[in-house]
């Protein structure tokens, strides 16, 4: 069976996510035109729709706190070179 899905709504990472994570449930090959991601299933299941949406999500939350994580980490790194310049 094979997957079709569009690079437009589904990022690089998302799909290599999903890929990776179904290897314990089917085989794959993750292929690639211009405009698709292209994978072939030894069987294509739930499974695999639940992972892109998940992965999906995941890579929207990462956008949108991608500012708020930086001043987290950049707080956290002055806060030890303070505390190591004591």
């Amino acid at each position: 069976m094979k997957k079709i899905i569009s690079k437009t709504e589904y990022l690089e990472w998302v799909s290599w996510n999903s890929v990776y994570w179904i290897s314990n449930v089917s085989h794959w090959k993750l292929y690639e035109d211009d405009e698709h991601w292209l994978v072939s299933f030894d069987h294509l299941n739930y499974e695999f729709e639940r992972l892109l949406n998940g992965y999906k999500l995941r890579e929207k939350l990462r956008a949108q706190t991608g500012q708020v994580r930086i001043s987290i980490i950049e707080h956290v790194l002055r806060s030890i070179d303070s505390r190591l310049a004591e």
